[in-house]
């Protein structure tokens, strides 16, 4: 669930078309993550996050293909 809430996040940052709002939304995921840490009382594993940020350059990356495709039809 974590994989494609990050996922779809990348997708929508990608919709934005700024490279800004797609660097500072990376940021605010690693700093969500660091403050649930701080606030937690159990012990964070970090495999939550990697998750996320790969989840997070995988929509990214599919957005990106997905505009390829759509243009390479288009010109088709």
């Amino acid at each position: 669930m974590l994989f494609l809430t990050a996922t779809s996040i990348g997708i929508c940052a990608g919709m934005m078309r700024s490279a800004f709002s797609m660097a500072f939304i990376a940021f605010l995921i690693v700093l969500t993550f660091a403050l649930a840490t701080l606030t937690s009382s159990g012990p964070a594993s970090f495999i939550n996050l990697l998750l996320a940020i790969l989840g997070y350059n995988f929509g990214l990356i599919n957005f990106l293909a997905g505009l390829f495709v759509i243009h390479r039809l288009r010109t088709a």
